[in-house]
């Protein structure tokens, strides 16, 4: 998982020009590590030309997901074509997406994952469980707040298409308005 968090490490060559080996040379006080940056949820990520909204932290403080601030502003079909890709993972589109890149012409036969691929890597259509985790997140103040600030796409009240598959003719969506899952829808992407 791309760490969103980044550690810089400094090392430090000291070299003496002092030819007497029998005088002790102070040591060198090592450099303190910069400190991490704390993210929250609804902070602004922007780093590397990646740049979307925290909707949450892991633990290791270090690594998440964020939400792009953009939509596909059409409707996308999950697929065109009608067979089973056992894209099935309801918790991690990463996974889902992982595997409908495996299929031949996935980009012209999958257009919402290849549409979350165009944006650059990492980016991908989250799981039916990972979408329905944005959305909660979604209906607290702080991150409609920082939707507005940071002029983000808005949720509408509609059907948010998961990239996780049910059979060979549909695919789990989340409505907005109610978090509840269904059978297949704006695009919403993550990037880990």
């Amino acid at each position: 998982m791309r760490k969103f968090l980044l550690l810089i490490c400094t090392i430090l060559t000291v070299v003496s020009c002092n030819n007497n080996e029998d005088t002790p040379q102070p040591q060198p006080t090592p450099e303190p590590e910069p400190s991490q940056p704390t993210y929250n949820i609804g902070d602004l990520y922007d780093n590397n030309g990646v740049k979307g909204l925290i909707f949450k932290v892991n633990a290791d403080g270090e690594s998440g997901l964020i939400v792009s601030l953009v939509e596909a502003e059409t409707m996308l079909a999950w697929s065109t074509d009608l067979v089973v890709t056992n894209a099935t993972s309801r918790n991690s589109g990463a996974e889902n997406c992982t595997k409908i890149m495996k299929i031949a012409d996935w980009n012209s036969k999958y257009p919402a994952f290849a549409w979350c691929h165009s944006l650059g890597e990492g980016w991908y259509l989250p799981s039916v469980n990972e979408l329905k985790e944005l959305l909660l997140i979604c209906s607290g103040n702080t991150f409609k707040q920082a939707i507005v600030t940071n002029n983000a796409a808005r949720f509408s009240d509609g059907k948010y298409l998961s990239s996780t598959e049910m059979d060979q003719y549909w695919a789990y969506y989340v409505d907005y308005a109610t978090n509840i899952e269904k059978d297949s829808y704006f695009v919403k992407i993550f990037c880990d």
